[in-house]
């Protein structure tokens, strides 16, 4: 709307007519000819030329408030939400760590093979009716509590008889073989009475394990009951009767519950024919099974046996070798050092006076120059101790020669040379000083020799 139109509709119609103008006409303009442009028209001239130009000029202004409000956003906005959103999510972070997930802890908790059959045999007892919880002590049969890759590997190695219970607790058809097969005292006798021949694992199909299993047995019912043993077939071939490996088989099964509650009204009867009677079948052929993983077990112990005996007697050899070879080597080497030690009992300048106490109570006074090192006493003791101090013991080896071979060599020694005096002070770790850098044994001192 025009700024005139609108102060019109505020202030209303004080327009004024001219004299000789027609008044009924709407447009307040003269008709006649040649009259000129009345003052109305050019105020609305004026007024239409300022409406343009205010409107160019709100046009413009908003572009340019669009474009401040474009780069606020841009500079301050987003790195605020941003900023917000970072912080957020760090704090949900937070959150999760300090407030754990207990559906979580649910599924970590039972990663432990036994956990998982502990959990499935509380369930298990949880379902035993009261009835017969007052009746009978042991209500459930001695489950293994493992995985049930252990419980194979104790059926297949041992030679035992396996019993696999697999539930279902979203599709229990029937709890018959529950109530009247698994905790049945017939059932149970079973492992009692089977001398340790006899085990059951159990899951239920929330438990991987259990739920491959099913597979690998083509279960399509549950509950189920199966019997796994060790079995094996006997072939013809031209040399006679063979028997072919051994390996476990699916010898017995109950599934489901209602086909056999329709057949089977007693539970005892059930086990006897489904199950105590392929025990009693396959028995033998276990018992041969058994003695031949016995034998195989001892043969295979009685070679590692054989093998630890082989190995310790070659490293007793090769010790007993290393040992001469040492013995040797320092024998050659006293030899060699023996000439330094020749003159020590004289007095002479330069010198650390020491007296040496030997386990038999005798003592000698030996002279020692102040450049050689602490061993060199040991090696003088060693050199007393095996009699090689009388100038008989010579070596044939050079210098050089000398100094190439025992160059790594380091004498072991039987004995410790310590002071008398407390603290007692064992010079094993001064082996390498100078005697003269040593304030207990220079210019004289006293040394404890000591068999070790």
């Amino acid at each position: 709307m025009p700024w005139s139109s609108r102060l019109r509709a505020i202030f209303g119609d004080r327009n004024r007519h001219r004299l000789g103008t027609n008044d009924n006409s709407n447009n307040n303009t003269n008709e006649f000819p040649g009259s000129f442009p009345g003052r109305e028209e050019d105020e609305e001239e004026e007024g239409i030329e300022q409406v343009s130009r205010n409107s160019t000029n709100s046009h413009a202004f908003r572009e340019s408030m669009h474009k401040i409000g474009g780069w606020v956003t841009y500079l301050l906005i987003q790195p605020i939400i941003i900023i917000v959103l970072i912080l957020f999510r760090l704090l949900s972070k937070l959150i999760s760590i300090i407030y754990l997930d207990p559906s979580k802890l649910n599924r970590d908790e039972l990663t432990d093979p036994i956990d998982k059959v502990c959990k499935f045999v509380r369930n298990l007892e949880d379902n035993i009716p009261p009835s017969i919880n007052s009746f009978h002590h042991n209500q459930l049969p001695p489950f293994f509590e493992g995985s049930y890759t252990q419980a194979l590997y104790m059926a297949t190695q041992r030679g035992k008889f396996l019993f696999i219970y697999l539930t279902n607790s979203h599709n229990e058809s029937a709890s018959f073989i529950f109530n009247e097969i698994v905790i049945n005292p017939e059932f149970i006798r079973i492992f009692t009475s089977s001398n340790n021949n006899v085990i059951i694992w159990g899951g239920d199909l929330t438990n991987p394990e259990a739920y491959q299993l099913a597979n690998s047995l083509n279960v399509t019912k549950f509950p189920f009951l199966g019997l796994l043993c060790l079995t094996r077939i006997t072939k013809m071939t031209p040399e006679g009767p063979q028997k072919e490996p051994s390996k476990m088989s699916l010898v017995a099964k109950l599934q489901g519950g209602g086909n056999i509650t329709s057949s089977m009204h007693n539970g005892a009867d059930l086990i006897k024919s489904k199950f105590v009677s392929k025990i009693n079948k396959y028995e033998p052929e276990l018992i041969l099974i058994r003695r031949e993983l016995k034998d195989k077990f001892m043969t295979e112990v009685l070679k590692k046996q054989q093998e630890y005996n082989y190995l310790q007697s070659l490293q007793k050899d090769m010790l007993k070798k290393a040992e001469k070879l040492n013995e040797a080597k320092t024998k050659e080497y006293l030899e060699y050092r023996a000439p330094d030690f020749l003159n020590l009992t004289v007095q002479a300048p330069d010198t650390a006076k020491i007296a040496l106490k030997f386990p038999n109570s005798t003592r000698q006074t030996v002279y020692f120059p102040k450049t050689m090192k602490v061993e060199d006493i040991y090696i003088y003791v060693e050199l007393y101790k095996q009699k090689m101090l009388n100038g008989k013991s010579r070596s044939r080896l050079s210098t050089a020669e000398a100094e190439s071979k025992f160059s790594n060599f380091q004498m072991k020694f039987n004995f410790k040379l310590s002071s008398p005096l407390p603290p007692r002070t064992d010079l094993s770790t001064k082996r390498s000083d100078l005697i003269e850098n040593i304030d207990l044994i220079y210019p004289n001192g006293l040394l404890l020799i000591e068999d070790e």
